[in-house]
């Protein structure tokens, strides 16, 4: 079964976790494992930008972003000075993903089991519906009593 293509935002995380102390800006914008397009550079500067204001305004209801910021310069959100780490939303929410995934996983493997069985029992009913005819067919013999060994069991039952 081919692979779905993992979501940007399962990728960024799957790369922040690695860096439990926190990473920087370029450690992600820059990353050769992610290798983000263009578009996906401008959404991830955005949350970076959005962490820093969050940081500024000592509010984090302001703005939507995956990223918490750590220290450094919060005034220039694409400062090498600047860590930053996930917050606890986004790494929740990346945990309900795996459970999710996990759970699919398992309900195509019980599928696939549950087709299996269904073909062993279908062979199974058709295998006991055929052997009793072939029994009565080859193995079974048709006795004949003449005249004579009628009247002989006859007498020794009497």
């Amino acid at each position: 079964m081919k692979k779905p293509i993992k979501s940007l935002y399962v990728r960024v995380i799957e790369l922040a976790l690695k860096y439990p102390e926190g990473f920087k800006y370029s450690e992600v914008i820059d990353n050769q494992e992610l290798n983000l397009k263009d578009w996906e550079k401008s959404i991830m500067q955005r949350h970076f930008k959005e962490a820093c204001d969050r940081y500024n305004w000592n509010d984090n209801t302001k703005g939507d972003t995956i990223f918490v910021f750590i220290i450094g310069d919060h005034q220039r959100p694409n400062s090498s000075e600047n860590k930053y780490t996930l917050t606890f939303g986004a790494e929740f929410t990346f945990i309900d993903f795996l459970e999710l995934q996990f759970a699919r996983e398992n309900a195509q493997e019980a599928k696939r089991l549950a087709v299996r069985a269904i073909i062993v029992s279908i062979v199974a009913l058709v295998v006991s519906a055929v052997v009793p005819v072939l029994v009565a067919k080859f193995m079974t013999q048709n006795i004949k009593i003449d005249e004579f060994q009628l009247q002989s069991i006859s007498k020794l039952l009497k």
